[in-house]
């Protein structure tokens, strides 16, 4: 299972919602924060090109994870019944310089200049371990193309004498680029489903110690369950429902987004004590139903029980 958003992504987004703007990491979680979503933005960006290809037999994968040995990550893979392709995504923007000698790319704003690794030589490194995974499950063996492309449209590619100039694209470039493969590879009765599911079966994510890496503590966050309308907080429970002060909205599952940013910043082990202490619950037994009733699992006994979310166990393969 791949979920829409990565799980890193999802985890700064549940940080920057509970931490006090005041914090002094706030300015570091932000950081991050957009770092994240400006590549998940040009990973996005590249849907639109690929399915501007005028082929039948396509499909593609975005953000495949894989644990093979070691992790490795395609922002996008394209799949045929005769050929694949993976694709590197960037989404810089401003002159980008090409350097052969270092396998380096630069790029200069506001007369600060910063270096960056060269995406085919990542792109290559993806191919090797992909298709080392796929060996290793007895997959059919194609021929796999690898290309880098920068996806925004403010852009300027300096390539100078850079050798692999024809594996860097524009992102409106790879429409044509694929019709231009398909014609080289006739079409076969293989049919790419399969493999998509299977490695669809294989992506595995991992979630990071976000709050230990940020040195920030539970007690530094912000408690009480938000209301879904208005914003404010906390919402109190009555009557088997959340109730807004303010606007006076009524919700009976505003506590489920709550709980799941929890799974998210505990690495999906959510305890009782925890989520009666941010719904504001006076009973973690309480909060312990509430778990249940949201289809939270339950691992351990007594006192090293807590609760995870099955969609999170799901794509980080954990062991129940």
């Amino acid at each position: 299972m791949i979920p829409p958003s990565s799980l890193k992504w999802q985890q700064y987004r549940a940080l920057l919602e509970l931490l006090p703007e005041q914090h002094p990491e706030y300015p570091n979680v932000l950081s991050q924060f957009r770092r994240q979503d400006a590549g998940q933005a040009g990973e996005n960006r590249l849907e639109f090109y690929l399915q501007q290809a005028q082929l039948s037999n396509l499909t593609f994968l975005k953000r495949l994870r894989i644990e093979h040995h070691h992790p490795f990550q395609i922002d996008w893979i394209v799949l045929t019944s005769s050929f694949r392709v993976i694709f590197e995504v960037k989404n810089f923007t401003g002159p980008i310089y090409f350097d052969a000698k270092s396998n380096q790319l630069t790029r200069e704003i506001d007369g600060t200049t910063k270096a960056f690794d060269d995406p085919v030589l990542q792109v290559d490194r993806q191919y090797i371990n992909l298709r080392a995974f796929l060996i290793a499950h007895d997959k059919k063996q194609l021929p796999i193309y690898r290309y880098a492309v920068f996806v925004n449209p403010n852009v300027i590619l300096k390539l100078h004498d850079y050798p692999d100039y024809h594996r860097i694209l524009t992102g409106q470039a790879v429409p044509n680029l694929l019709e231009k493969l398909a014609a080289k590879h006739p079409t076969t009765t293989s049919d790419p489903v399969p493999l998509k599911s299977f490695l669809e079966e294989n992506h595995q994510e991992r979630l990071i110690p976000i709050l230990e890496k940020h040195q920030i503590l539970w007690e530094n966050l912000i408690q009480g369950i938000p209301c879904p309308n208005c914003s404010n907080r906390p919402m109190l429970r009555e009557r088997m429902c959340w109730q807004c002060l303010n606007c006076g909205e009524r919700s009976a599952d505003a506590h489920k987004a709550m709980l799941y940013s929890l799974a998210l910043l505990s690495g999906n082990q959510t305890t009782k004590n925890l989520a009666a202490h941010f719904l504001l619950m006076d009973s973690p037994d309480a909060a312990r139903k509430m778990l249940g009733r949201a289809g939270y699992i339950k691992i351990g006994a007594n006192k090293t029980a807590y609760y995870a979310h099955p969609e999170l166990l799901e794509i980080t393969k954990s062991v129940q």
